[in-house]
Parts: structure tokens; sequence; C-alpha cells
């Protein structure tokens, strides 16, 4: 049986503390306190961040044979994040400035890296938004960049840039300095038609969004094509302009498919799983969503970029939870792009025609 009701964020939060306390004991069946039933959070969250009138719906019940059931509740505490707690950036070439940041992505040693893009160079920052240092210029020599796009970090914490007008990825080391560069203009097995998107699975294989040839490319960690999938259309397993994509703890693909308003996922070798989102405003509606991450519990964000916020999901695709809206204060956005979760739950999103950096 499951029971449904709409609570309060009061009566929510107060729930959530007690269940917090008796997890221990409700955690071993044989020590569970009899009539008690694990709280059972599930997606329904209404209303905005600020919002006084905010409900939050959750489910409790049993499964047959009496065996209690409890779904994950990310610990990111997202639907607490409708407004930055950091904020830095503005239209500019100096430190710190950006024109068009779009990728990134944050180190093992929780260092925020980003494709400051028409600036043709990388800025690293600290967790809080101070800035370390840049590295990249225009060009087309080795580290020299044309309009780069998206930033990842392979196992053994090498720096993978696409290099979007060079049709080309580069790798560099964890000092950023130029290890080597694969890929070259063209449909051709490991060339590319402007590469986005970049991320890397736990066995090393890199994955690139091939936007404008409308597949994923899947390369060794040295930059031998292994294979691809994916083609122009809007039948499952198809793309059109894939922006970004992500890999799970089991190496599930999830790719942003943006001018089809959807995410796909498959498995690592492209098959395709399954999907979820159409074109629309409702929850679990999107508009060209382009960025996309995956937390430590599996939860799934996804930059709604043409809705301008951003939208929480299961891993198997269920909506959770979402915030933002259009603009230029505090938790607004023009033009999302790259996100990226950090090591304390933060969330580092690259809003990119305000020129700057929101984390939240």
């Amino acid at each position: 049986m499951v029971r449904s009701r709409t609570y309060t964020r009061e009566e929510f939060q107060t729930i959530r503390e007690e269940d917090s306390v008796s997890r221990a004991s409700t955690a071993d069946p044989i020590n569970r306190p009899r009539g008690r039933e694990p709280v059972r959070f599930d997606v329904g969250i209404d209303g905005g961040a600020d919002s006084e009138d905010t409900e939050i719906t959750y489910r409790v019940g049993t499964v047959d044979g009496g065996e209690s059931t409890r779904v994950n509740v990310p610990t990111n505490n997202y639907q607490d994040k409708g407004r930055a707690i950091i904020r830095f950036g503005a239209r500019g070439s100096d430190p710190s400035e950006f024109i068009w940041p779009r990728g990134i992505a944050v180190s093992r040693a929780d260092q925020v890296y980003v494709a400051d893009s028409s600036n043709h160079r990388v800025q690293v920052f600290d967790n809080i938004g101070t800035f370390i240092k840049s590295f990249g210029s225009y060009g087309q020599a080795d580290g020299e960049f044309d309009c780069l796009a998206g930033v990842a970090f392979n196992t053994m914490g090498d720096i993978l840039i696409t290099d979007r007008y060079n049709h080309r990825v580069q790798v560099f080391d964890h000092n950023c300095n130029f290890k080597f560069e694969f890929g070259e203009e063209g449909a051709g097995d490991g060339q590319m038609n402007y590469p986005w998107g970049i991320a890397c699975d736990s066995m090393g294989f890199i994955y690139v969004c091939d936007k404008e040839n409308h597949r994923v490319q899947v390369f060794q960690s040295n930059g031998i094509f292994a294979r691809k999938f994916g083609s122009l259309g809007r039948n499952v397993g198809q793309f059109e302009n894939p922006h970004y994509l992500a890999i799970s703890a089991d190496n599930k693909v999830y790719v942003s498919d943006s001018s089809n308003h959807r995410i796909q996922v498959f498995s690592m070798y492209g098959d395709y799983i399954f999907h979820f989102g159409s074109v629309g405003t409702m929850q679990g509606q999107m508009k060209y969503p382009k960025g996309i991450c995956i937390d430590d519990q599996g939860f799934v964000v996804v930059a709604d970029s043409g809705n301008n916020r951003i939208q929480v999901f299961r891993g198997d695709g269920r909506f959770y939870c979402m915030f933002g809206s259009y603009g230029s204060d505090n938790g607004q956005f023009k033009g999302l792009e790259g996100l990226t979760v950090l090591a304390n739950g933060n969330v580092a999103v690259c809003d990119r025609e305000n020129h700057r950096i929101q984390i939240f």
C-alpha cells in the first residue's frame, strides 16, 4: 500500500530531521520499531526556493512481505538552491572576466576549470571563485584554442579540452602543460565537426559530443578512435546537435540531445537504454538542454538552457526539482551552458550570456 500527502516545507524539514535520528535503527529490519515506516521522499516540489507556499510531496509505504523501502534523497539539498551563494565574472578579458563561458569541470583538488570560450583560454579558480591561473590563447598551434567548449578530467588527472573551431581535442597534464591532441575537421571516424562536450569513463575512454556530425565518438585514452554511435534524426538513438554528456558511476552515458529537447541514455558501447524529457516549460520538459552532470548519488543535473533554469532528475529520469529563471539577478540565467557539482555538493554553473559563474 502506498499513501500520498502534501506537506509544507516546515513539516517536510521536521519529518526529515526525525527520520535521520531513527535511521540507524530503521536500517536494521531486526531492530526496526514496529509501526514505523521509513519516509520515502518522492517527486513533487512546487514553487521556487524562496516561495512561502512551497509544498513538498512524498510517499510512504511498504512492499509485499512488509519490507520497507526508501527512495534516495540527495544530500546536496537541491530544493534549497534558488539563490547563488557565490557569483563572479563579468564581460571582459582580464582575470576572472569571461566572454561566453561554456564548459566547466572540477578537478580532484576541487579546483574549477572554466572554458572561457571567446577569450580562447581556460581559467582556473578555487571552489569559492578565487582566481588561480589561466592557460591558452588564440590560435591553431599546440596549447592554443579557437573557441573552446568542453572541459573534463580523466582518471590520471589530465585535462581534456574540446577545441571547437579547430575540430580537435587537446590534452594537458595536471600542471596545464600540453601533452597531445587528436581529431581534425571532417565526418570520418576520428574526425570532428565542432566538438562540444567531453567526458571520461572509469576505464579512461574519452567520449566526445561531435555536435555537427550529430553523434558521440569514443576514443581510447591515447586519442585512438574506438567507436561511435548516433546519427542525425529524432528517433531513439539519433541526435540533433548533441551538446554535453556525463557518465554515471556504472558507465551509463547521458547525452543532452539539445535540438531534440531530451536527455538520452546509452551503455558505454552506445546501446540505447532510455530517454527523458520533451519540448516544453513544465516540470521535466526542456528547451535546448546543454550542460549535464551526475552527482555522487546518481542524481542528474541538467542545464535547461532555453528555459533558463536547472532541473534535477533521478538517475532513471524521474523529475526531482528545479530552480532558476530568466534574468541577470541572483539565481537568474541568460543562456545556461556547462555545469558541475563540487566536492561539497555545490553546483557551479556557466551563466553564458551574463558572462559569469554562479555557485549554488
